[in-house]
Formats: structure tokens, sequence, C-alpha cells
């Protein structure tokens, strides 16, 4: 038999009879407290959900006009040779959807087609999550991990089970064998293919995310699956043995009243997963400005034996007693000891977003802490762990690097896609700011100010490239065009502590800079990471390597012979939700007559089709969709290559070993040496000439000349956003002297939902 729904637009999916529908399958067991559930039952009941033709079109229709804020949507269509996801022309992709979506099997693969342009991006500031894409979580029984005989040699595929059992001393390293095949192919390979998933600059990242994490036990994405893969799980090992593993879902949704496809369709995609609730306002969106990160929970240090990550008790691993640590487990210092280290300290920052110090004054606190006790010891040497950082508040990052650095100001460059809506929603702003008359009247109608509420548009709270006051909208605005697209001109955040618009939050003070000495010299100063760096954690590698020259030390990545990029996560500026987009659309058109602004008409058609999108606001109205607004801008780099684009080979490349995967102090170590010797680096991983080491010179902390500033290539239209003229993308550009370098909203959210989630959203 098959699905029918009376209802026009709908395809018809094939169905089974009644009793063997996968869909009911899922919410008997549910029903009888079942939480691990065949995982192809679940596939199937995804893929029993017939295709809303009707309402997939109006969705990508709409999807095409608010990814326009993606800063990168233009850059991708013409990306370095370095790049190695290839060029990627979104609003191309979504057409092809459009045209294609009578061939599709289920809305569940439509669905998963669109998801696919996102990660396809490599940028994981930028996300689609759908209702029906939250239905399930995925998960494997069994981790994986990537482990070297001596740290240089290629490395060999282990359980994580196996492996945790060599480390603790109950199996010897020749009692366990590698594996040689997952599902009947070569283990890597099978990996790769995986990999593909995740959303990072390049395989190297992408792999590493998958892998079990042995001192802190975050799990890796091979065991909690980002998509369905399969109904088991194989592995083949080198010893001749095999072991099979059924994987599973786990349900986030009741399931109650579903029966099939279609029931599933109508009680979870008509609003009430990812639908956005009707009381949105922009007074959150202040709020999002210093939270940007990967989607999802953050890691910790473990600590006192224990890591919220995975709501359990764990074994230390040998995690050494740290000298001061943040009760959010999000950064902590440690000081070596032993023959050679002993002058060594070690700063771990695991996340720029700790949870439960909304202000951030706990983890600033500990950082000067621990580098007055690092003064006071007569500490040398500092090795900066980043291992795992997937952003957090820029405010902190850029804390942190001050009190580090102190003489050496951070630079912090951006810049905004200067498409259509940008501009017509800028020039509104602009005639606002300017008029004393209409200030009062925006306060007034909206109980706020238009400088919170448009905050990317508040220029008189941003210095330019060169640290100055912008003179006027115009002077922000530009455009200046790059590579057949147009931008604002690049922009720095204020730091005073009296400006509470620009990045700093409410109850958070920078440091006072300007009495501290720099606690280590640069050369001295070791950034140590496992690729997985991004977000404000790239931020904070632009600021160390461009402005400070600090090098790197990066473990994992493919079993090649070669270099690894340092960061492989998103490397632009600030994130936001997909629903923010149309309510400064709204707001701003629904003003219009209200107060009398003269630069836009009430009845724009350009802001008219982006304050209207319903279907939107019912499938990806949550926060977890959401977009990159700003590119990140290197000092000294006049082509204006965003930082996401520029290859950076890490000064040196190691594996983990059966030791220092699972100990923080060996694996420190091991950073240290090979920082110290090339020869205990990865043959072929050291002297790329994007590294410091392979020639890569810093712009350092002088101040930028014009010469210095990026050379525009004129501007660039077309309808409804920006394209044209401009060259194509450079390659990798080095440092200084050489750098080449009445309307309504289909739904909301109340502010306070916006507040409490924005804390998980960070560079």
């Amino acid at each position: 038999m098959s699905y029918t729904s009376g209802r026009a637009g709908w395809l018809r999916a094939d169905g089974t009879t009644s009793s063997d529908e996968p869909c009911a399958v899922i919410s008997s067991l549910i029903a009888s407290l079942e939480t691990a559930l065949p995982a192809q039952t679940a596939f199937e009941c995804l893929d029993s959900v017939p295709v809303d033709v009707d309402g997939n079109t109006k969705l990508i229709d709409e999807l095409k006009v608010v990814w326009q804020w993606q800063s990168e949507a233009g850059w991708l269509k013409n990306t370095p040779e370095e790049w190695e996801n290839g060029p990627l022309d979104i609003e191309a992709e979504l057409d092809n959807i459009l045209n294609n979506l009578d061939s599709f099997s289920s809305e569940y693969a439509v669905q998963l087609a669109i998801q696919n342009i996102t990660v396809r991006t490599g940028n994981f500031h930028f996300n689609y999550q759908p209702d029906i894409l939250q239905a399930f979580t995925w998960w494997r029984q069994v981790a994986v991990v990537s482990i070297s005989d001596d740290g240089t040699s290629m490395p060999k595929l282990y359980s994580a089970e196996d492996m945790i059992l060599a480390t603790r001393g109950d199996l010897s390293m020749s009692d366990i064998s590698e594996i040689t095949q997952i599902n009947g192919e070569d283990a890597y390979t099978y990996l790769d293919k995986v990999a593909s998933w995740e959303q990072y600059i390049d395989g190297d990242g992408r792999l590493n995310n998958l892998m079990y994490k042995g001192d802190t036990t975050s799990l890796g994405t091979f065991i909690t699956q980002t998509q369905y893969d399969g109904p088991s799980t194989n592995f083949t090992f080198a010893n001749g043995t095999s072991s099979s593993f059924d994987n599973f879902a786990e349900p986030q949704l009741s399931f109650e009243g579903v029966s099939d496809g279609q029931s599933f369709f109508d009680t979870y995609c008509t609003g009430t997963i990812s639908g956005t609730p009707s009381s949105a306002s922009l007074k959150s969106a202040l709020d999002q400005k210093h939270m940007n990160a990967r989607l999802g929970p953050q890691p910790h240090i473990p600590h006192n034996d224990y890591t919220t990550l995975n709501r359990r008790q764990i074994p230390s691993r040998g995690y050494p007693d740290a000298v001061v640590e943040a009760e959010s487990g999000a950064v902590a210092g440690y000081f070596l000891t032993g023959d050679g280290y002993d002058d060594v300290a070690v700063l771990k920052i695991i996340t720029f977003a700790p949870e439960g110090d909304d202000t951030g004054n706990e983890f600033q606190g500990v950082v000067q802490q621990f580098l007055a006790e690092c003064v006071s010891e007569n500490k040398q040497k500092l090795i900066i762990d980043l291992r795992e950082n997937g952003g957090g508040a820029t405010n902190l990052l850029l804390d942190t690097f001050m009190q580090l650095f102190p003489q050496e100001e951070a630079f912090s460059g951006q810049r905004y896609r200067a498409q259509q809506q940008y501009e017509l929603i800028g020039d509104a702003v602009n005639e606002i700011h300017n008029n004393a008359d209409l200030n009062s009247s925006y306060a007034a109608a909206t109980d706020s100010t238009v400088d919170a509420d448009y905050r990317y548009w508040a220029y008189w709270h941003f210095r330019t490239a060169q640290g100055d006051n912008f003179d006027s909208w115009d002077e922000f605005n530009g455009p200046e065009g790059f590579n057949d697209d147009n931008f604002t001109v690049t922009m720095r955040y204020n730091y005073s502590n009296a400006d509470t618009v620009s990045i700093r939050p409410t109850g958070f003070d920078f440091v006072d800079y300007s009495n501290l000495t720099t606690p280590f010299n640069a050369s001295n100063v070791l950034m140590y990471t496992d690729a997985l760096c991004g977000s404000s954690c790239a931020s904070f590698h632009e600021e160390l390597k461009n402005i400070a020259g600090v090098r790197a030390v990066t473990v994992g990545g493919r079993p090649t012979k070669a270099p690894i990029q340092t960061v492989t996560g998103s490397k632009g500026g600030e994130v936001i939700p997909l629903f923010y987009f149309p309510l400064f659309a709204a707001t701003m058109l629904n003003l219009t007559d209200t107060i009398g602004l003269a630069s836009i008409q009430s009845d724009d058609s350009v802001l008219t089709s982006l304050a209207n999108t319903p279907q939107l606001s019912t499938r990806v109205g949550d926060q977890s969709s959401r977009l990159q607004t700003q590119d990140q801008i290197r000092k000294g780099d006049t082509t204006a290559t965003p930082l996401q684009y520029i290859y950076e080979a890490s000064d040196c490349k190691i594996f983990y070993t059966a030791d220092t995967y699972a100990n923080p102090d060996a694996a420190w170590k091991q950073a240290w040496d090979a920082f110290q010797d090339d020869a205990k680096c990865v043959e072929g991983s050291t002297k790329h000439p994007s590294s410091i080491s392979g020639g890569y010179t810093p712009f350092g902390p002088g101040e930028l000349q014009d010469e210095d500033l990026p050379q525009s290539n004129g501007t660039a239209t077309t309808p409804g956003g920006p394209s044209g003229t401009g060259t194509s993308a450079s390659g990798t550009p080095v440092g200084t002297g050489n750098a080449a370098p009445l309307v309504g909203v289909s739904g909301g959210a109340t502010a306070a939902v916006v507040a409490a989630a924005a804390v998980a959203l960070m560079l």
C-alpha cells in the first residue's frame, strides 16, 4: 500500500502494512521506555516521511533570501587552490534541490540534502538543523583512537576500549590488535568517508573530531554519529579476529500519536520542534555578540576525577594537580616537573565558553592568578593547550591575549557582507542615529535603543583597521569589492570598558594591562592544538601567531607524512540564529511609518521578502540553525582574504602514543620536545612556508600604514546581493612587508529563551 494524505503537493512514499510501519514500531518502543532503539528502524521511520513539495519550495526560496547574510556566500564560489573542499555556489545548490524535489525518497532525504550544503562549506558556524533532523541522536557502541608507536611513525587505529585497558595496565600493547577494516573497507578510508559529515576546513580536522579523547573522555563523533551510518559497525582486526556492534538511535521526541511517516510530519514538522515562538524580540540580539562557538555542548577539563561533559565518574588518567583552575572546567594552569621541564608552565584553555560563568570573570581571574604564579615561580616557558577548543566568548580571548602580551594590542579585524538587505537596514539605522527626534521615537516605540537592537550597523561603537573612530555610515559600509563580492570595510572592536555594545558584556571589564609586564617571551611560548581549534579559538590563534609570533605544534590528523593545519575549525567571526534576520527587517519596516523614516518605505520589496519567511520560522526557527555574519581579516593582508581560506600549517605535526593520548603530562612533554627539536616531528610536516618556522613573517603589534590596508578591486552589483568585478581569491598571504595578503513575522523567540540559549553560541 502507499501513503495517502489528500493534501495537495504531497509526494507518496512507499509504505508497508500498518503493523510494520517503522514509525509505529518506534512509537511503541518509546512507550515501553526503550531509549536505545535500533538505528535502522529509526532511519526507516524518518525515511517514510513523505516529501512536502509545496512547503519545501517555499522554504528553499526563503533560505535563498536569508542565507545572503552568510559572510562567505560569495567567496565560496571562487575559493583558492589550497581550499580542500572546493568551490560551492550555495544558491545554485539550493536551486538544484528545488528543481529535483520530486526525485527525493522522503522529507528526511530533502532536509539532509539542504543540510549537506552547509556541511560542505567546512564552516561549523553555518548550521542547518530542521525539525526532522532533531528527532534522534545516532550512536555506536564503540569509539576509536589513532595511535603511533613513537609519535612520528604512521599511526594505527584501535578501539578506544582496548587502548584504555592497555593504558591502565590491564593489557599490554602486544595484547591488543589494530583495526584494519571497518564494515569491509580499509579502516582509515572508511573513517575518511564518515568524516565527510563533519564541518571542518580539511580532512585532518574532520578525522580528529571522530576520535575518542583519552585525557578528557570526549567521545568523538565516530561513536556519537553525526548521521545514520547503517544498522551495525563491524571491525576486522590485524590478528584475524572481528567484532560486530549494533548501532542505535536515541529518541529526542515522545512520538506520542505517531503511527507512520505522515503522522510524524503532522506532529513534528509544523513548528512544534524548531518553530520560533511568537514573542520574538531584538533585545536579546545584543547578548549574542560575544558568544560564538561550535554548536553543541562544550568540553570540560577534568578535575576532582569528574567531567561534566559525559556526566559520569572517570579515572583522572594522571591529570596533574592544577596550580589554579576554574570551577567551570574551561581553563586551568599547571607546572611541569622533571629534568628539562621545571621551568615550563601549561595554560590549558579547553573552551572560551565557561559553563556557569556568564560574565567570564572567573575565567579572567584564573588566567590572571596563574600568570602571577608563573612570574612568582620564575617560569620561563609556556605551553598554551588549545586542544578541543571550539570557541566561546570573544571578550575572553581578547582579554587573555592582553594578559599574555600586554604591550601588544589585539587586532581582531572583522567585516560584513555588504549585500542589499544589509545596506537597506544600515541606511535606516544611520538615519535614526543621526536624528535625535528619531532616536527618541525609536526608544519610545521599542523600549530599547537602536544601538543595542541593530549593533551590526552601529558603526559608532567600532574602530577602523587603523584604530580610529568611523566618521560615518558611508565610511563603515564602503562597500569594498573583493573576489566578485562586496563587503564593509574592515572594522575592529572597541575595548573600552565604557562600551557595552561593541564586544564587552555587561558585568565584565577588560583587565587594566597598562602597568602589566609580559610574563613570557613569545619565542618561549608554544600553542598546542589538535586542529579542532575554531571560532574564538581561531581568533586567539590569529592574535598569538600574527601579532605575537607564537609557534604551534599540532597532534593527530591523517596518517600522512605531510603538514597539518593548526586550526581547522571555523575561522570566521560572529554567529547568530537565522530567525534574527527576519526580525531585523520586520521591526524596521513596522517602524517606518510609526516614527517617520525617509530612508526606506514600509513596503520595500527586498526587506519585505526577508521579513516574511513563515516556512523558515516553522522548520528552522530555533537556536540550532544559524549562520556567520562576519569574516575575520588578517592584519596587513591587502587581499582581504577571509582567514577561513588562508592555509596555515602548524610548525610541527606529532601523533599520539599509547602514553600521551590519555596522559596530559606526557602529552605536554611530547609537544614541548617536538617544539624544541624538529627530529621529533613527523617527517615532512615542518617548515611549510605558511608557518613561522617555515618563513612566515608575523605583522606584529606595529601600526597599520595606508599601504597595509586591503586594496579594493571595485564594487559589484547583482539583484538582491553583491557580485561582479572583484578579483579571484588569493593564495596564502604573508605578513609584514609581504602581505598579498507593516509586516508580520511568523514566529520569534522570547527574549529570555534567546538570552539563555545565547550562552552556547560563540566564536
